[in-house]
């Protein structure tokens, strides 16, 4: 991550670990359970991300997002089209 992005509180890093440490540890004995988990986390952040990307497309530039999400501006601007449901090339 680069220095100057955003950090996430420690709470939510730690969820996530813990997230992943249970799907792996899910996927050892049910590897359909662990991708349903994994399904369910994609779907869980298109529906949190939306308005967020909205939001931060009309208050930032792209460099300023970039920065803050710790990615170069191609990687941000399809980022932030994937979760605001609109085309990276407009």
């Amino acid at each position: 991550m680069d220095r100057a992005a955003i950090p996430l509180p420690e709470t939510f890093t730690d969820l996530l670990a813990r997230l992943v440490t249970e799907i792996e540890t899910v996927a050892k004995t049910s590897p359909l359970a662990a991708l349903r988990a994994a399904r369910r986390l994609d779907v869980t952040a298109a529906q949190t991300a939306y308005w967020p990307a909205h939001e931060a497309r009309q208050d930032t530039s792209l460099e300023q997002a970039a920065t803050a999400l710790g990615l170069n501006e191609d990687t941000a601007r399809k980022l932030m089209a994937h979760f605001g449901g609109w085309s990276p090339y407009r």
